[in-house]
């Protein structure tokens, strides 16, 4: 994401219908595939699914397509990301119709991506091709304009999941009922109140921050309380300008691109990819300048949550 001010959390609820913009797809959500998801696979008016890959979904949902990492660039592209194989794959340029530029993604379970952007809106883009409709939020609820993202499952029912994002003006930790109502809950404990920070969830029901402290850090948070149940210092990684998140296999996928200093466009850098590896500690750069900048990053609950063998 685009570098803000302070940052807290909020969470959406359930389903929606949405009405469908100019220059997007004529997909209709179903009874699944809303800010919170129950496992199945989203189906449009006509029948078709939309969000994945259209393979079968497995057991618990989970299609292959919803296993994968998703990444927004500053750009406006869509690409998934493959971990084991550090490969980017273009999918398209979504047209969703929105006076802003991306800003944050997140990755629900049936592979449908959520992204925010710069006006505050929320829009649903398939994995699949990019097509585009818009979300039940209502941009600037609580006074949230700009946020993070991420996906948790549900404790009670892991099958579920729900999207968490974190306000970039500290304003605090929220959740959006199934009328797309936002409510307040709390805003992040200390140590790390008020600072800025990219979320990812997991499918055993964890959620996480990336934050933008000088050096960056990693922290377990409190889904209910906004608490900060930990915090791992990342002495060797600055989020730059733009950032982002994700966590597969165990790892957390770090997205960076150091601020443009405005001279020649060959010569700009663009993002780098870093694993920080929680079991050893290590922070490893695995990618360099990959010819993008990468703003926003989504993984759904069917990711796996320890190291494929």
């Amino acid at each position: 994401m685009p570098r803000f001010s302070s940052l807290c959390l909020v969470a959406f609820a359930a389903p929606l219908a949405v009405a469908v913009h100019a220059g997007c797809s004529s997909a209709k959500t179903g009874s699944s595939g809303g800010f919170t998801s129950d496992g199945g696979d989203p189906i449009d008016a006509g029948g078709v699914l939309v969000g994945n890959d259209g393979a079968a979904a497995n057991q618990g949902g989970c299609s292959d397509a919803s296993k994968l990492v998703y990444v927004v660039s500053k750009e406006g592209g869509l690409y998934s990301f493959d971990p084991p194989s550090l490969a980017f794959k273009s999918i398209g340029h979504p047209t969703c119709a929105t006076a802003g530029s991306p800003n944050s993604m997140a990755v629900d379970r049936t592979g449908m991506a959520w992204i925010s952007y710069t006006d505050g809106t929320v829009w649903r883009v398939s994995t699949k091709d990019a097509s585009c409709v818009a979300s039940p939020y209502v941009a600037d609820q609580l006074g949230f304009h700009t946020f993070g993202m991420g996906y948790a499952s549900n404790d009670a029912d892991p099958l579920t999941d729900t999207l968490y994002i974190d306000d970039h003006d500290g304003r605090g930790l929220a959740k959006v009922d199934a009328s797309g109502k936002a409510a307040l809950i709390a805003p992040f404990g200390a140590p790390l109140a008020g600072k800025n920070c990219e979320l990812t969830g997991t499918g055993d029901g964890r959620l996480f921050g990336f934050f933008t402290t000088l050096p960056a850090q990693v922290a377990e948070i409190n889904k209910a309380t906004g608490a900060v149940l930990s915090a791992q210092v990342l002495q060797t990684v600055s989020t730059g300008s733009e950032w982002a998140f994700s966590f597969w296999g165990g790892d957390f996928y770090l997205y960076t691109a150091q601020p443009d200093t405005g001279g020649l466009p060959q010569n700009a850098t663009t993002s780098d990819v870093t694993r920080y590896r929680p079991s050893d500690k290590s922070v490893t750069v695995l990618k360099q300048n990959i010819g993008f900048r990468i703003v926003g990053a989504g993984v759904s609950t069917c990711a796996p949550t320890t190291a494929p063998k």
